[in-house]
């Protein structure tokens, strides 16, 4: 038997069907070849923007602009800016980059070796110019210690260097028993408003196996001596200013139980 003889229509599909696998053919490699293409440029494209701002960074790394050049500081009231500055170990050949990105180690530093700062930010302007920000303690007052004067910070963290006299009118702490420790009698303290906390000159706490476990004397700066419970005196404070306003002469004012004064 002879081959089937295609009809002229089957002809025509098969003409067309080959023409199509020639034409998409053609079309596929086409599209990779360009894909190729941008693919290599994309490669040399990435290489040139590394190379430069490899260029970059070394350019800025070694020129004046990659070196700290000026160190501020700024909040400190008690504390010198330089001893703030010598603690970070910063010069004029430190490095900007490592500064940024040792922040955390150098905060610690800081707070380390100057127990009286709180909170410290860096930051840098034009560039190359340093500016920390640093939040002291509060100082509380001064406790007295080994024949001198220690300053005590709201953290009731006694720091030196020891004074021959207190600085300011903060009061001064002496005397702490297990319930009139100094550490509840800044606490009573700080509670306290901040013009009553002016008021006030010392504060005595009672020694171990003392009768009265819980009293406080403070000594006022108007000559008053205020007597109370630790526990209690908070509440009973705010009546001492119209009590003085009505004592003739100086004397004590005993708030333990109600509230009531004597000469001295």
């Amino acid at each position: 038997m002879g081959k089937k003889r295609r009809s002229p229509d089957d002809n025509l599909l098969y003409l067309k069907h080959n023409t199509y696998k020639a034409s998409h053919s053609k079309r596929s490699k086409s599209r990779w070849t360009l894909l190729k293409a941008l693919s290599q440029i994309s490669l040399k494209s990435y290489f040139i923007i590394f190379l430069a701002l490899l260029v970059i960074f070394w350019g800025y790394w070694f020129s004046p602009l990659g070196r700290v050049a000026k160190i501020s500081v700024s909040g400190v009231n008690y504390l010198g800016e330089q001893q703030i500055i010598d603690a970070t170990k910063i010069n004029s050949n430190s490095s900007v980059l490592l500064t940024l990105l040792q922040q955390r180690q150098l905060k610690r530093q800081i707070k380390t070796q100057v127990p009286l700062v709180k909170q410290v930010s860096f930051r840098f302007s034009n560039f190359n110019q340093l500016k920390i920000s640093v939040t002291e303690y509060q100082t509380v007052g001064f406790v007295v210690k080994n024949d001198g004067y220690f300053r005590v910070l709201e953290n009731n963290q006694i720091i030196k260097p020891k004074l021959q006299q207190p600085i300011g009118s903060f009061p001064v702490y002496q005397t702490f028993g297990p319930h009139t420790s100094l550490k509840q009698i800044i606490h009573l303290y700080l509670s306290l408003a901040p013009k009553l906390r002016n008021d006030i000159s010392e504060i005595h706490g009672s020694p171990r196996k003392s009768l009265y476990p819980y009293r406080l004397k403070l000594y006022m700066n108007d000559g008053n001596c205020v007597i109370g419970d630790i526990r209690t005196l908070k509440t009973k404070l705010r009546y001492y200013p119209a009590i003085a306003s009505r004592m003739s002469e100086k004397g004590v004012v005993n708030l333990e139980l109600g509230a009531y004064s004597r000469p001295k």
